[in-house]
């Protein structure tokens, strides 16, 4: 969790005290950072240092553009650029992490997995880059939520709640997402297979918010919101995850929230 709430420190202190001061908190805390890593011989570096600046960077947008949709779809199409960044420099990701790969395949085989599991988690190697640009989106837009939500308790004007219950990826970047979601199911594509699971995630996040909307406007239960987050981090968090991001897609083409705008 800390990556998750030192980005989210930074978006805070850019939305309280502007780019400048935000800045140079991330480049202090990131110094501190570099420090700490140097002492305990961690692997600190490449994520926290990264974290605070797009902190940063994620406060900034929301100070220019005074909206959490867009810094929202601003997140995912950083990522996407990352992600075909790194791919137009290897091709293959296995031409990258090919080492610590096979290190992480020979310690599941020492522990037992099953060939089957091995065959499986075998295939996760060219898609390695979509897994990194999906855990970052998630880290973005978690920090953004949090960094938001924290600004408005401290007396920033904003609507977190109702910003949030209202994301949506829109139709510049839906429309192209939604296109790469069937070709990926055809083609197996290295960049397609990549793209996917960042693809995913977008529509997750706006499934949720249509969830949430729905919990809102009807008065449901709480605890029908907490056995869902709970499920995201159970034995049934793929399921829930292709489920969410359903909706979210549907949402995109068919406004799932729009009952909600004419009951009101």
């Amino acid at each position: 969790m800390v990556p998750f709430v030192a980005a989210a420190l930074m978006t805070l202190e850019t939305i309280r005290r502007g780019p400048y001061q935000g800045l140079v908190s991330a480049t202090i805390s990131a110094t501190g950072v570099v420090l700490l890593g140097g002492i305990v011989g961690g692997d600190l570096y490449g994520i926290g240092v990264l974290g605070l600046i797009l902190g940063t960077v994620l406060g900034t947008i929301l100070m220019a553009t005074h909206s959490l949709m867009l810094a929202f779809q601003a997140s995912w199409l950083l990522c996407a650029t990352g992600l075909l960044a790194a791919l137009a420099i290897w091709p293959d990701p296995l031409m990258l992490i090919g080492p610590y790969f096979d290190s992480a395949m020979q310690m599941f085989r020492e522990n037992g997995a099953a060939p089957e599991q091995i065959a499986a988690l075998s295939g996760l190697g060219t898609i390695f880059f979509g897994l990194a640009a999906a855990f970052a989106f998630v880290q973005l837009v978690v920090a953004m939520l949090l960094g938001y939500w924290w600004a408005c308790l401290a007396g920033t004007p904003g609507t977190p709640g109702r910003d949030f219950r209202a994301l949506k990826l829109g139709r510049i970047i839906g429309v192209p997402a939604t296109l790469l979601m069937g070709i990926s199911w055809l083609v197996d594509a290295t960049v397609v297979q990549n793209l996917f699971p960042l693809v995913l995630f977008g529509f997750c996040f706006q499934g949720l918010a249509v969830t949430h909307a729905w919990a809102h406007a009807k008065r449901w239960n709480p605890a029908l919101l907490l056995v869902l987050y709970l499920m995201l981090v159970s034995p049934l968090t793929v399921v829930v995850v292709f489920a969410l991001g359903s909706m979210g897609l549907t949402d995109n083409w068919i406004n799932l929230r729009a009952p909600l705008g004419a009951a009101s």
